[in-house]
């Protein structure tokens, strides 16, 4: 990590590099906004309540405060999912929990509501919700490039979840660190 440059501008960086080599387009309101959430997250902790509950609050706040608690959850959905997936192998709840509330909540973001029309990031809420799960893969690629490698205890484990929920999503983590697994029952690849 170059320490010289501001964590804007890693992350900044490193969005760019994950865009290009998921053949995305770059420069967009979403890019920055990926940016800025990567940045915010590395000063700030996430709130350990439930989604669920957080998401059932939302909807029975004032529409300035619905609007402030959607965003939230998108953005820990978002960047859980994305950033720190490694450590949803050892949940209850998986990666697809996460990006079904997150692409929620932003699409709800989206549509707008009595309280917050005119929002400048309304395309990048819809932009978010109906892309979630590619801008999930997106942040994994940097995190894959800024932490430390999976180990095989990492691997086995992921491959466990696999066996237990066929999550599309986990098969395509296991293949992207050369395990395939197998479709109908047969041995490891």
């Amino acid at each position: 990590m170059d320490l010289s440059c501001s964590i804007e501008e890693f992350f900044r960086t490193e969005v760019d590099l994950a865009l290009k080599e998921r053949g995305l387009a770059r420069g967009t309101m979403t890019e920055h906004y990926l940016v800025q959430l990567l940045a915010a997250y590395g000063a700030q902790p996430i709130e350990e309540r439930p989604l669920a509950l957080r998401m059932m609050a939302a909807l029975e706040s004032t529409p300035r405060e619905r609007r402030v608690q959607l965003r939230d959850i998108g953005d820990t959905s978002l960047y859980v999912s994305g950033f720190w997936a490694d450590s949803l192998l050892r949940k209850p709840v998986d990666v697809d929990y996460y990006i079904d509330m997150g692409g929620s909540a932003y699409s709800e973001l989206a549509r707008g509501g009595t309280g917050w029309t005119g929002d400048p990031f309304g395309n990048v809420f819809g932009d978010l919700a109906s892309n979630f799960a590619m801008f999930v893969e997106v942040l994994m690629m940097v995190s894959r490039r800024t932490a430390r490698q999976s180990s095989n205890q990492d691997v086995l484990r992921l491959y466990q979840r696999w066996q237990e929920t066929r999550s599309e999503w986990v098969g395509r983590r296991l293949a992207a660190l050369g395990v395939v697994p197998p479709k109908d029952g047969g041995r490891l690849q």
